[in-house]
């Protein structure tokens, strides 16, 4: 009786070591994280001035002109995007819009809806007087 006892308890104990085993060999789903650096300079504006990707993409505008600069959407407007935006802001009509981004500063933003974002960088003239109001137009596309 006292063996039949413990090869229960033995049988217990291996059984739970085998159960604990399969529930941590469960799959997880791997996430892609995804970000893309689009360049702000001088000469050329945004570059790669057309950039495509997928869902949940990470965009990354870093700012080498010599002046504060803005990020202006035109047709179609950010109004979902993943959360911890750098230098966006929800706007009054409920899209993204870009604060100031100074020299060497970087904005950033996370699209998930599917769609052709137009936009202008346009320097911002809020800190100092703008020596050269071109407007530069570029596009991110999202698969």
């Amino acid at each position: 009786m006292i063996k039949e006892g413990r090869i229960i308890i033995i049988l217990t104990v291996i059984l739970c070591i085998c159960g604990i085993v399969l529930a941590t060999e469960e799959q997880v789903e791997e996430i892609k994280i995804i970000t893309k650096t689009i360049n702000i300079t001088t000469y050329v504006g945004p570059s790669p001035a057309k950039l495509t990707s997928t869902q949940g993409t990470t965009v990354v505008w870093i700012n080498n002109l010599r002046e504060p600069v803005e990020i202006l959407f035109l047709d179609k407007k950010v109004v979902l995007a993943c959360g911890s935006s750098v230098n966006f802001f929800v706007g009054k009509d409920g899209a993204y819009e870009s604060a100031k981004i100074p020299f060497g500063g970087t904005a950033s933003l996370c699209f998930l809806g599917k769609g052709e974002y137009k936009y202008i960088v346009k320097a911002s003239s809020t800190f100092y007087p703008v020596r050269d109001k071109t407007q530069f137009r570029a596009t991110v596309t999202i698969n």
